[in-house]
């Protein structure tokens, strides 16, 4: 198909159309910008772009707003927005001419607050993380490790009811008020699986919406009794913990390793006392403690004379075990 050249009607130059690009943007408005409120959130300076908000700096919030009212006509191929203190330069085809527009730009700056900062200062809340340690108070650790997961937690979400409205430090333990039940369900997993832990879901009616019923979920975790180097009991039998965290510990007698969970804490790592092997027998030990006093106790796995021991006491028992163990 032949292509029809005609002259443009104004300044004589040979093109497809019969008034060319340059002088149609010269005599004609090919482009405008519809005026325009830009609103930003006076808390996280989130911009609201359409009916969303979006964390974005303001130049680029400008750029998609532009983007969004420009209007031209309908033969202007604009390939280039740049953006002026109170003007837009348009660059691109027009009647198959190269040109360029500059257009008015005229909008408000709105401060606000977005829906996220609005439920998150008014105290909302939808779920609760209570972190507990069986039998024994959280450690300092422990702690600032949570607050370290939820803080993570929250900066990879990006939904309205992804954020922390408080959390509080009660007596054994620590509790985290959160925007959503997902973020709820995300946290204690994360919690549960760093520590070890259970994870136990209750739920309460908080309200009625529309005829909706609307609950609040609580996310009890709670972290084994037991830490490493810990000695626990279980079926009678004697395990010093390796990996609180998996739950298994090792048989201070034979050597095996061996899931732990569901046993209790006989003596605390830091209860533990110290010694020597000073002489053994196929089923004793003897040992010297810090105290210089020298004690007989069964032989442990891993017993060698000179070899350095835990020493602790059980239901008025003596136990030793290698602290290489």
């Amino acid at each position: 198909m032949h292509r029809i050249i005609v002259r443009c009607v104004i300044c004589g130059k040979e093109g497809e159309y019969r008034i060319c690009g340059e002088c149609l943007a010269e005599r004609k408005k090919v482009a405008f910008i519809e005026n325009f409120n830009l609103e930003i959130c006076s808390k996280c300076n989130s911009v609201k772009i359409g009916k969303s908000w979006t964390k974005i700096d303001f130049s680029e919030a400008i750029q998609r707003m532009v983007s969004e009212k420009l209007r031209v006509e309908p033969n202007f191929d604009v390939h280039e927005i740049i953006i002026m203190e109170k003007a837009a330069v348009l660059r691109g085809v027009l009647n198959g001419d190269p040109v360029e527009v500059t257009v008015p730009l005229s909008y408000r700056v709105r401060r606000i607050s977005c829906p996220r900062c609005s439920m998150e200062s008014g105290g909302y809340y939808e779920s609760i993380v209570q972190v507990r340690a069986v039998g024994r108070e959280l450690r300092e650790e422990e702690l600032e490790r949570a607050k370290e997961i939820v803080r993570k937690a929250i900066s990879e979400s990006e939904g309205e009811k992804e954020f922390l409205s408080k959390f509080e430090i009660v007596k054994k333990g620590i509790d985290f008020y959160l925007g959503s039940r997902k973020l709820g369900e995300k946290i204690s997993k994360k919690i549960s699986e760093e520590f070890g832990g259970r994870v136990f879901e209750t739920r309460k009616l908080h309200t009625r919406v529309d005829g909706r019923e609307r609950y609040r979920f609580t996310f009890l975790i709670k972290l084994p009794e037991y830490e490493d180097m810990d000695v626990v009991v279980k079926n009678e039998m004697l395990y010093v913990v390796k990996n609180a965290r998996l739950g298994k510990g090792i048989d201070i007698f034979t050597g095996k390793h061996a899931n732990i969970l569901e046993s209790s804490v006989a003596v605390r790592r830091k209860s533990l006392g110290w010694g020597i092997i000073t002489n053994l027998d196929e089923s004793s030990a003897e040992v010297m403690t810090e105290n210089g006093n020298v004690i007989m106790v069964q032989r442990p796995f891993g017993a060698e004379v000179g070899k350095e021991v835990f020493v602790f006491e059980y239901r008025n028992r003596t136990y030793a075990f290698p602290v290489d163990l």
